[in-house]
């Protein structure tokens, strides 16, 4: 449960920033846990994030719609809201 915590709280920090022209591997380490994932953009205006823990492997896939995220991560339903949408007009072209 703490890595759900941890994970969805980075999430929402860093989805503003999350501005993306491809979908390149990123990291980011919060807590002593690094975690390795990859932002797409739908034509629908979505997000798909998809990545994992390093070291255990734990698994996360995430939908971002607006401010609103859910999804799965280690195997279990998550959902809350961002701060801030994802800001995803560079990706939109893809």
């Amino acid at each position: 449960m703490r890595t759900l915590t941890v994970l969805a709280a980075a999430v929402a920090t860093l989805l503003p920033a999350a501005a993306i022209a491809a979908p390149a591997e990123r990291s980011f380490t919060r807590d002593g846990h690094t975690y390795v994932y990859t932002v797409n953009a739908n034509q629908d205006g979505t997000a798909l994030i998809q990545g994992h823990e390093v070291g255990s492997n734990e698994r996360f896939r995430l939908l971002v719609n607006g401010t609103r995220v859910s999804g799965q991560a280690n195997g279990r339903q998550v959902s809350f809201r961002a701060a801030q949408p994802l800001a995803l007009a560079s990706a939109a072209a893809n």
